[in-house]
């Protein structure tokens, strides 16, 4: 017999005895037949019933009450998240701790929240959780609405619906400014009871004390130079513009009085005029990678391929040039110099095309805390000994009459790097195209 059969016959029996007290015996056989005395156990059922749902909605209001007031004043932090990192809810505490109403973060980015030196590892922390369906903890740096910021501690899982398909990030955030701070009074109290000990200074202490000195000096000194070498390529511009003037003037005027030889040499003195004007534009951009500050913040590698593209457009339609990439990942950097970077390196891979039509691709790795982009083609390649040559300013390989330019645009690209905190390289064979190698740091942390 089914548990169901069971219940129904149990509360028949309820009914019945409950008709059975209510109704006078003698007095409901002489009134009622069968079908009315049906009808009304029926009905008592359904009072019977209609009794038991009121006080499961009692005891499933209550527990509602308890959940909300479990959820809205837990000590900490709840917040959904969609999958592109949306907040969809937030609990009392999270709009508490991030200085806000619950709907002014309806529909915000969580990661607008958090300071921007984190923000690559937020975005690591998610895809990981993504990726792996595991529970991860991380603790970041936050900004409030008012701007002051905090320390927290910040514990995703993925959840997933009936079907396997990803659901929604649940983040649980702690606030851990407290600890945070008595750590750092822990390790300033550590640092003063070693100076009380007056504790020597090692060997190896004193030598990076001298490397640290020595950097700061190089820097300043390569400061110097490089506002040097801005000035005056900047200043050159000038009476160059007068030679080059006065140059086609004399041309124009008297062209038909000189011989072709004449002409001959104002021609080459123009050509010359406008190559050494390229050259300063070169050494001028050159010095302002090292003399100008720049800002730096976290990019969408693609979005720079694509502008890239755009920016080439003539020569790669002129070419027929085929540009593919990968998935690439956000990296913290100039948006200004990683477009002239990646413009330099596959410019250059239209220019020293073979005889197939060019195919550039763009690809990235991850490795040791550090984003290594690749970039590749099939052009003419470069021969091996000149691979180490190839980034010192204004070093070519080949004549101005086959390839344009002043050699500068790798050079310009090492500058780049080098103000990134990474490293270049190329590796290449004549005849078998050649790949650009280099790293960008992750800022994440």
């Amino acid at each position: 017999m089914s548990s169901e059969k069971i219940e129904n016959d149990k509360l028949r029996k309820k009914a019945e005895e409950i008709l059975q007290n209510h109704f006078n015996p003698v007095k409901d056989q002489s009134e009622s037949d069968d079908y009315i005395h049906e009808l009304r156990v029926h009905q008592i059922e359904l009072e019977i019933q209609n009794q038991e749902l009121r006080v499961a909605q009692i005891k499933l209001e209550d527990s509602r009450r308890k959940y909300f007031d479990l959820y809205n004043f837990a000590p900490v932090g709840y917040f959904t998240l969609d999958k592109e990192g949306i907040i969809l809810k937030v609990n009392l505490t999270g709009s508490t701790l991030l200085g806000s109403d619950r709907t002014n973060l309806n529909k915000k980015a969580l990661i607008q929240f958090i300071d921007s030196e984190y923000r690559n590892k937020f975005h690591h922390h998610i895809m990981k959780v993504l990726d792996k369906g595991t529970k991860e903890t991380i603790e970041l740096k936050l900004i409030k609405m008012d701007e002051n910021s905090f320390y927290a501690k910040l514990e995703t899982i993925k959840v997933q619906d009936e079907n396997g398909n990803f659901k929604e990030f649940r983040i649980v955030l702690t606030d851990i400014t407290a600890q945070k701070e008595a750590e750092k009074v822990l390790r300033d109290r550590n640092a003063n009871i070693h100076k009380m000990l007056n504790v020597e200074i090692n060997d190896h202490e004193k030598v990076e004390i001298k490397l640290e000195k020595l950097i700061e000096k190089y820097k300043i000194s390569n400061q110097e130079l490089e506002q040097f070498a801005y000035v005056t390529s900047h200043d050159l511009k000038e009476p160059l513009r007068m030679i080059t003037s006065f140059l086609q003037l004399l041309q124009k005027r008297y062209s038909d009085e000189l011989d072709e030889e004449a002409n001959d040499f104002i021609n080459y003195a123009v050509d010359g005029a406008k190559r050494m004007n390229i050259m300063i534009n070169d050494l001028l951009e050159y010095s302002r990678i090292g003399s100008t500050e720049r800002k730096y913040e976290y990019l969408q590698s693609e979005k720079i391929i694509e502008t890239v593209i755009k920016n080439l457009k003539p020569s790669i339609e002129e070419s027929n040039a085929i540009i593919t990439y990968d998935p690439l990942p956000l990296i913290y950097a100039n948006e200004y110099m990683m477009i002239q970077l990646f413009q330099n390196i596959i410019s250059n891979a239209i220019k020293y095309r073979g005889e197939e039509t060019p195919k550039i691709h763009v690809s990235t790795d991850y490795i040791d805390e550090e984003y290594i982009f690749s970039i590749t083609d099939n052009g003419i390649g470069i021969d091996q000994k000149y691979l180490e040559r190839i980034f010192k300013i204004f070093q070519r390989l080949h004549t101005h009459e086959k390839y344009e330019g002043t050699g500068i645009g790798l050079a310009i690209s090492k500058r780049i790097i080098q103000k990134h905190r990474g490293k270049i390289w190329v590796e290449s064979e004549l005849g078998k195209g050649t790949t650009f190698y280099f790293t960008i740091p992750n800022q994440s942390y």
